[in-house]
């Protein structure tokens, strides 16, 4: 299976592109760690 990996810009495009659509910086941070690392963090 091939690995893909997020550029800081791509990051960056998603951050911006989450808090437009109305999600928080809370939400645009947890989002990348779970693209990051596949675990989602209980709430």
């Amino acid at each position: 299976m091939e690995e893909y990996s997020m550029t800081a810009t791509e990051a960056a495009r998603l951050i911006d592109w989450l808090t437009a659509h109305g999600h928080t910086a809370e939400d645009a941070t947890e989002c990348i760690k779970y693209i990051a690392t596949g675990t989602q963090q209980d709430k």
